[in-house]
């Protein structure tokens, strides 16, 4: 038996014109806990290739442990397997975070998915917007993309492992950009119906980030799973997983490791990676 996912909610209302104020160092730092403020090193920048690229050349020259990095654009932000993911500027939310974890790098397997399940909690006491999670880094509002995370391994450091924690969440997308994504999208001014005050928005999402990030290697993390499994977006879902050979199959929900599970033609199967494609949007076994 699996938890229900968590179903959309939208509030009602016109949604009002945007009013959209620039993301700020200092009111993101000055509206945070003493703790989560004094672990990390906020920027804003305006427009940047990549913010996790900026993170990485902060690893190569020293440290980028703590540093938050935002950015009102990216000119060259990816996503997973190398693919563009398209940056505007106008009112989204582009994160990347560096980070230390004192672990071994197996640990590290269903880091991506404990963040998911991290920003889904800070986007739902935010914006009171209940975010579903596609397997294995998207968010979803309904049957359209909200958001996704690319996480970035850096190597061996001190003894653990070096991440690039990279956030992408729309927010308020601009309207010249929307024909420029080939997929179905929605934003968080549009889920709730309200501007999202995004240096808010920021704070609680690193708030949540500096609060759970330091359990991970422990036996803490396993307390996401259930965050994770209740938000599950594939599940029961007619699924492909791209492969040699591709698996096709009902999507069973995720293992203790955060590997994808499926109902088979054959049996039961784990995958521990890929692209998942939806054989019939919105049905459900």
């Amino acid at each position: 038996m699996y938890d229900a996912p968590v179903r959309p909610q939208t509030r009602r209302g016109m949604m009002p014109a945007m009013e959209l104020t620039p993301l700020q160092a200092d009111i993101i730092a000055s509206q945070m806990a003493p703790h989560s403020r004094g672990a990390l090193a906020i920027q804003v920048h305006d427009a940047v290739g990549s913010t996790n690229d900026i993170v990485r050349d902060l690893h190569e020259a020293g440290s980028c442990h703590g540093a938050a990095i935002f950015a009102e654009a990216q000119t060259a932000g990816r996503g997973r397997r190398g693919r563009a993911w398209h940056s505007p500027s106008g009112g989204n939310l582009y994160c990347s975070l560096g980070w230390h974890f004192n672990c071994p790098l197996d640990a590290l397997s269903g880091l991506s998915l404990m963040v998911g399940a991290m920003l889904a909690k800070a986007i739902g006491q935010c914006c009171g917007v209940e975010v579903q999670l596609k397997w294995p880094n998207d968010l979803y509002f309904g049957e359209r993309k909200l958001g996704g995370v690319l996480i970035e391994l850096l190597g061996e450091c001190e003894g653990g492992q070096v991440a690039v924690i990279g956030m992408g969440l729309n927010v308020a997308m601009p309207s010249l950009a929307a024909d420029m994504i080939d997929r179905p999208w929605t934003d968080l001014s549009k889920a709730s119906g309200e501007i999202v005050d995004r240096n808010r928005l920021a704070v609680t999402v690193l708030e949540e980030l500096v609060s759970g990030l330091p359990d991970v290697g422990s036996s803490v993390p396993h307390q996401w799973l259930d965050q994770w499994r209740r938000r599950d977006w594939l599940l029961g879902r007619s699924i492909v997983v791209e492969g040699s050979p591709p698996v096709a199959g009902i999507a069973a929900g995720i293992d203790e490791s955060g590997h994808l599970t499926l109902h088979t033609d054959t049996g039961h199967c784990t995958v521990a990676g890929g692209e998942v494609s939806i054989l019939e949007i919105g049905a459900r076994a």
